[in-house]
């Protein structure tokens, strides 16, 4: 692990509600801003994750930390009138969004949207035949705790496809990346939280670009998914780099 990994992320007093209140402010731009985080290629991470989560016809499946719902609709898509798909967050206000949202997508079947914790899911044992997560585990309070949930509540064969952000191993690389990450995002968050401090702590924009400093990922990441359970995990990095999608089968 390199010096620089903190094995759970940026932790501090008070996390969960600040987290909550974060995304409570900023529920109305997000979709703008992952865009531009990611520098336009999200809904290529994302058509990724749907490849390896395998056909989608007739399963069950559960988006967790489900936001703005993007990746909700993509499983919607594949699950089709006999499948079913619910997305849960934490935060009521960017359910909301979700919701609003769908109205103008084309699904054969709405998503079921539910506030719920990433650390205490309220689904039984084995209920799902695939679980997502699009950049939530930085986030939480306890990573492996979060991807203890995941396995538990997958059926035996299911599949978890998580996307997360992280930074460049390649020196180069990460030197272009931090001076995106620093400048244009930075200037843009700003422009949108106007910098205001919420919780006493950082403002939102700060706090969804210094989170991914420390994030444990690649291999360090892999490790927790084989403590949780499944089976060969793997990761993939994308956009050199700038996320890694962690996919683990349970036997």
């Amino acid at each position: 692990m390199s010096e620089e990994t903190k094995p759970n992320g940026t932790q501090f007093e008070g996390k969960k509600d600040y987290v909550k209140d974060v995304f409570t402010e900023i529920a109305e731009d997000y979709d703008e801003m992952n865009d531009v985080m990611s520098m336009g290629m999200i809904q290529g991470w994302h058509r990724f994750m749907m490849k390896k989560a395998g056909s989608l016809n007739g399963k069950r499946c559960l988006d967790i930390g489900t936001g703005t719902g993007e990746i909700a609709f993509l499983l919607s898509k594949g699950a089709g009138t006999d499948g079913e798909v619910i997305g849960a967050d934490i935060t009521p206000r960017m359910l909301e969004i979700a919701e609003m949202k769908m109205k103008e997508r084309d699904l054969l079947k709405p998503v079921i949207f539910e506030v719920g914790d990433a650390l205490d899911l309220a689904y039984e044992d084995g209920s799902f035949n695939v679980v997502t997560s699009g950049y939530m585990l930085r986030n939480v309070t306890n990573i492996q705790k979060a991807v203890d949930e995941m396995f538990r509540v997958l059926a035996p064969g299911g599949v978890a496809v998580v996307a997360e952000l992280s930074k460049p191993n390649n020196k180069v690389i990460r030197y272009f990346y931090e001076l995106y990450m620093k400048h244009r995002v930075a200037r843009l968050g700003r422009k949108q939280d106007k910098g205001k401090v919420i919780d006493g702590k950082y403002s939102a924009y700060e706090w969804l670009t210094s989170s991914v400093e420390g994030f444990p990922h690649g291999k360090e990441m892999m490790l927790k998914f084989q403590k949780a359970g499944f089976s060969d995990p793997r990761f993939y990095v994308k956009s050199l780099g700038a996320v890694n999608i962690y996919v683990g089968k349970k036997k």
